[in-house]
């Protein structure tokens, strides 16, 4: 059976070089708009692309290059992409989705029976083409052989559309500030279609002909001691909603997480109020820690009646203070500008969403703002309010727990409030340092060379992970290591600078050298990756 979504028109096909899994992309863009754009632009970030449509089929092509390097598949795997306008507004917005276009189950070869699997995963493991056909032109229609959907939001940086600097296109993960990291994006993108989601509806616990998915089949909620595959439809939502008890268990991701993640951070209120508390980063601003958000907190008054509390005005009683404000009237940037100005040296924002209850992730750019700022729960906010003064709000640091897990395994992303298409199909935001499959992008990811546990997740799904090959030479080492590190972009890094076969040699080994002192390679693998080099 198979679920296709999605309609475009007027496709092209851009071909990636033949790696462990070749992806292609199906150019769906009419002429002059999204990949085709004839906007000029100066090269940028290792893009030499001159016009806006250039370089985002340069990183689009980096993007699947990137994931080639890492996957393995005999199918060639087609991504059909296109720029148009998505959700958006002035303040926030969404900057792309993806994912499978269709789904399979009972294939040859299927680890689980009667199990969902993405079709690019299903090819891989049949080892055949389940959705011969030509390209898709758009609107889906079968025959077709478009396997993965990502579209991406063309008008992101105009000003009424997440208004700011806009995407980035380079290929070394330097983004500007404000600027949106497209190849981090992409990534993160593909990587749902690859294997990183479910198919069934959170919120009504329905699945695809009633059948439950092998995402599902790692998702285990501690709570309820079960996998999400065994639950039954009504437990679903609840499942969903149990904020910090639901878990990925895969063995891989479990494996590595030791040397992806640091020790747990976390926030707690002392004083009046003595508890750890759930939080969200905001996707501007420094990051929280515990030399910037440590101090007593007063609620902020900007003077303006009944939403006094909301810190749209100039507040004056937050002075060397952890200000808290309430969510809403203005954007987390007016906010936090705010409170800056007002002498802050942090800010805490009380959700106030009816339906949204829950600590959150405040968004929007502020390439200004140069203190922490958090989102709360609606709960805590009140509680904080019922026992200033008197309250403190401090960032700690615990090294005898990972950031990011439960019970020894890593939290996958359960807000009190679903939010459909990022509840569950996403690592959880209290990860350090911040993971690729997060549900926002932040500027510290740099997936031009690390997926961080990523392809971890991707080999518990079914997926094989590629060996590093330099030139013709396989050197039959996992190409992605343990801490989701490429081995591919530094020795890509080493011939880009070595002048000579030397200096590509010399370049090389000191890379293998610094993972085999790591432990994550052996010395048997390190020779073998200095032998390939030698033969470049």
């Amino acid at each position: 059976m198979n679920n296709k979504i999605i309609a475009a028109v007027a496709a092209a096909l851009l071909s990636a070089p033949a790696f462990g899994a070749n992806i292609v992309l199906n150019n769906v863009d009419p002429a002059g708009v999204g990949f085709n754009d004839p906007t000029p632009a100066a090269p940028v970030g290792g893009n030499a692309g001159t016009t806006v449509g250039e370089q985002r089929l340069i990183a689009y092509r980096k993007a699947l290059q990137l994931w080639g390097e890492t996957l393995k598949s005999d199918v060639t795997i087609v991504v059909q992409g296109s720029f148009r306008r998505l959700t958006c507004t002035a303040t926030g917005g969404t900057l792309a989705q993806a994912g499978a276009i269709q789904i399979f189950a009972n294939f040859p070869n299927a680890p689980l029976q009667n199990h969902w699997y993405g079709v690019a995963l299903a090819n891989a493991i049949a080892g055949e083409d389940l959705t011969p056909g030509p390209l898709d032109p758009g609107p889906l229609a079968p025959p077709f052989n478009d396997d993965i959907v990502a579209n991406f939001n063309g008008d992101v940086g105009r000003p009424d559309c997440i208004a700011g600097p806009g995407w980035y296109y380079g290929l070394d993960s330097t983004p500007g500030p404000g600027q949106i990291d497209f190849l981090d994006t992409f990534m993160h993108e593909v990587a749902h279609g690859l294997g990183f989601q479910n198919f069934v509806t959170e919120t009504t616990g329905a699945s695809p002909a009633g059948l439950p998915d092998v995402y599902m089949a790692n998702t285990l909620d501690l709570d309820l001691g079960q996998h999400w595959n065994t639950l039954a439809p009504a437990q679903i939502p609840v499942s969903a909603a149990n904020n910090g008890r639901v878990v990925w268990t895969g063995e891989r991701v479990s494996e590595n997480a030791g040397v992806v993640l640091g020790p747990y951070e976390g926030l707690r209120l002392t004083g009046n109020v003595a508890k750890e508390i759930e939080y969200g980063n905001a996707s501007f601003g420094p990051l929280p820690s515990t030399s910037n958000l440590n101090g007593d907190v007063a609620v902020g008054n900007d003077g303006a009646g009944a939403s006094a509390t909301d810190g749209c005005e100039p507040m004056g009683n937050v002075a060397g203070k952890v200000a808290l404000v309430d969510r809403g009237t203005c954007t987390f940037a007016v906010k936090a500008q705010n409170a800056q100005d007002g002498g802050a040296t942090a800010l805490l924002i009380a959700n106030t969403v009816a339906g949204g209850s829950a600590a959150f992730s405040p968004g929007g750019t502020a390439p200004s703002i140069v203190i922490p700022v958090v989102g709360i729960s609606i709960g805590d906010g009140a509680q904080i309010k019922a026992n200033v003064p008197g309250v403190g709000a401090e960032y700690f640091v615990d090294p005898t727990r990972l950031a990011g897990t439960a019970e020894g395994y890593v939290r996958l992303y359960a807000p009190r409030v679903i939010a459909l298409g990022s509840s569950i199909s996403h690592f959880d935001t209290v990860a350090s340092p911040n993971l690729l499959m997060e549900p926002a992008i932040t500027p510290t990811l740099r997936a031009s060379e690390n997926l961080d546990l990523t392809p971890s997740l991707m080999a518990d799904v079914g997926w094989q992970l590629e060996t590093l090959k330099i030139g013709s030479c396989d050197t039959g080492v996992t190409n992605a290591l343990p801490t989701g590190l490429l081995l591919s972009a530094k020795v890509d890094q080493c011939a880009a600078s070595a002048k000579n076969r030397g200096q590509f040699v010399s370049c090389t080994n000191a890379v293998t050298n610094a993972a085999k002192d790591a432990g994550f390679l052996t010395g048997r693998q390190h020779a073998a990756i200095t032998s390939c080099a030698a033969q470049r």
